[in-house]
């Protein structure tokens, strides 16, 4: 019989040999991809210099960032106001600004279109945010939202469910290569499919629902309202189409089911007739550049619709790669998106927000990554050269170590992945940023 006792022995060592064989090997560079770092089993053992901007002791030094400086002000809102690079331009914030002010006489609506990344997407900023200015300037309502979300439960104003029946096309599964809407999905039901909405606290008025082009004749849908069914008419001829809802009296709840198979359904949009309303377009793993497929058809649908005043422009956590230093691939990605918007949407405004902080674990201690200020700088930098305003997220919330002082307090602001913000982190998030358009404003 072989004696079997050394094989274990071998296994270990020819393990570690391999490890060490891969510690000295760089992994590629994927810009979607940034949860990932190089395998380095002398890690614990080397001896690693301190990232240069990396001072935990001294947060108000002022950290150098190629060949420029960011300095950090005894007063963190102070030095992140908004810095408008379009103010010589007819698409400035000014525009922005007198329309809000004229919701104080109650007259129109103020629209603003939040692209972003998985920041946004449970509606944690984009919500705080909407509520600061609603009850502000007025309004009522979530506004845009898809047939559903992965992470509806995390809707703080509303609740919504759906059943099996729908088939998602989107930016990153679209085998049939459907036009996808500015949410990044489109809807199609396999029959008999439902989607229900409930207000928290609050009630809905004006309901729409919003649809896209198909050959069907006749396309109905069942709308059922606080249990009274109603059975109506889509309008299907254009490659984007408004169907009422609802906008004869409150409700505080609905459902929608669609039969049809070949009908587009984008989603539905929750308002009232003045106010101010923020559509959240957050699309996780998104660096910006999955913008550029929605076809300019349904851009120019939408408009007919919507009629933005603003435009925000979220990314960054996507684009980041640890101890990167160059991001010129993702100044010509965003550059891009930020002149297709400015062709989509002429005279409206834009605005450019960085990256929020990020960490990594640097000998067993979370510390602000090396790449985030060099990201920053190239967002600022895109901003400028596009003549659009920016707001420097990264420095609003704290600067170098943030992330990781939120995700580590006795009442987190951050979640572990130092990351992403939770509720409470996001609440701030929202206050700073509402905070900082008021200044603006005032200035």
């Amino acid at each position: 019989m072989d004696n079997k006792i050394t094989r274990p022995v071998l296994i270990i060592w020819f393990s570690l040999l391999l490890l060490v064989v891969v510690s000295f090997i760089k992994l590629p560079v994927i810009p979607f991809l940034n949860n990932y770092s190089s395998i380095d089993i002398l890690h614990d053992i080397k001896e690693t210099p301190a990232p240069p901007h990396l001072l935990a002791k001294q947060p108000r030094t002022p950290v150098a960032v190629s060949g420029h400086t960011l300095p950090l002000s005894a007063n963190i809102i102070d030095s992140a106001l908004i810095t408008d690079y379009a103010a010589d331009s007819s698409a400035n914030m000014v525009a922005f600004y007198k329309k809000l002010e004229s919701l104080k006489h109650k007259k129109g609506k103020v629209r603003i279109a939040y692209f972003g990344d998985s920041f946004i997407e449970a509606d944690y900023v984009t919500g705080e945010l909407r509520s600061r200015l609603q009850h502000a300037y007025g309004g009522s309502g979530v506004g845009f939202i898809p047939v559903q979300s992965i992470v509806a439960d995390s809707y703080e104003s509303i609740h919504f469910n759906k059943n099996n029946s729908w088939n998602d096309y989107n930016f990153r599964n679209n085998p049939k290569k459907v036009p996808v809407g500015l949410t990044g999905h489109v809807f199609y039901s396999t029959g008999n499919a439902w989607c229900e909405y409930g207000a928290n606290n609050s009630k809905f008025a004006n309901v729409y629902l919003y649809t896209g082009k198909t050959e069907d004749t006749n396309t109905l849908i069942t709308v059922e309202k606080d249990g009274v069914k109603n059975v109506l008419a889509v309008n299907n001829d254009a490659y984007v189409n408004q169907t009422v809802l609802n906008n004869n009296g409150v409700i505080k709840k609905f459902r929608l089911t669609c039969a049809s198979t070949n009908l587009p359904v984008y989603g539905i949009s929750i308002e009232d007739s003045t106010g101010v309303y923020i559509d959240n377009y957050g699309f996780r793993g998104n660096t910006g550049l999955l913008g550029l497929q929605i076809a300019p058809a349904v851009i120019e649908g939408f408009k007919k619709y919507f009629n933005y005043d603003l435009v925000i422009v979220h990314y960054g956590l996507n684009a980041l790669v640890h101890n990167d230093i160059n991001f010129d691939w993702f100044d010509r990605g965003i550059t891009k998106l930020v002149q297709k918007i400015k062709s989509s949407y002429p005279g409206v405004p834009i605005l450019l927000v960085s990256t929020s902080d990020i960490a990594y674990n640097d000998q067993g201690q979370y510390v602000t990554d090396p790449a985030v200020p060099l990201l920053v700088q190239t967002q600022n930098e895109t901003a400028k050269k596009n003549k659009v305003a920016f707001w420097n997220l990264y420095y609003a919330m704290g600067g170098p170590n943030t992330i990781a002082n939120w995700a580590e307090a006795d009442t987190a602001l951050a979640y572990k992945d130092y990351m992403h913000v939770n509720e409470r982190g996001a609440d701030k998030i929202a206050g700073i940023f509402f905070t900082s358009l008021q200044k603006l404003q005032k200035n």
